[in-house]
C-alpha cells in the first residue's frame, strides 16, 4: 500500500521577511479578500492579517475590503458549489496527496451565498461605470 501524504496549512508560519512577500502595499486599486476561518490547505486568515498590516502601513488600508467567515474552508466558491472537506490531488502529475481544505458544511455554504452577493456587488461598485445620462 502507498503510503499517503496530507498536505495542510501551506505556508504557515507566515514569512517575516519582506523579499519573501508581494508587497500588495503597492496596489492602488480596491482588492476584496474571502476568507474561511477553517480554511486547513492555506493560511488564508494569517495572510488576509498580513495583508492587512501592509496596506496599513503603506496608507492604503481603505482599499482592503476583508470578508471573513467563520467555519469556511479554503474553496468558497459560488453558492450551491459541492464542499469537500478534503480531496486526492496530483501534485506535479506524480505525487498523489490529500488534501485538507476545511469548512464545515452549513457554514461554508452560507459563506458560498452570502460571499457571491458581495462579490458581485464589490465588482459592480469598481468595474462598472454609469454615465451621467444613463442615470437620468
Amino acid at each position: 500500500m502507498d503510503n499517503q501524504v496530507i498536505w495542510r496549512d501551506l505556508l504557515l508560519p507566515i514569512p517575516t521577511d519582506p523579499a519573501e512577500k508581494v508587497d500588495v502595499g503597492l496596489i492602488r486599486c480596491p482588492l476584496l479578500l474571502v476568507v474561511g476561518d477553517d480554511d486547513q490547505n492555506w493560511a488564508s486568515l494569517e495572510s488576509a492579517e498580513d495583508m492587512e498590516r501592509i496596506t496599513e502601513k503603506a496608507g492604503n488600508r481603505h482599499l482592503l475590503k476583508i470578508l471573513i467567515y467563520p467555519g469556511a474552508g479554503h474553496l468558497i466558491e459560488p453558492p450551491y458549489t459541492p464542499h469537500h472537506r478534503a480531496s486526492n490531488f496530483m501534485v506535479a502529475g506524480k505525487e498523489k496527496v490529500i488534501m485538507l481544505w476545511g469548512g464545515q458544511t452549513r457554514l461554508h455554504a452560507y459563506a458560498q451565498e452570502d460571499s457571491w452577493k458581495k462579490i458581485l456587488d464589490f465588482l459592480r461598485q469598481h468595474l462598472c461605470y454609469a454615465s451621467p445620462q444613463a442615470q437620468l
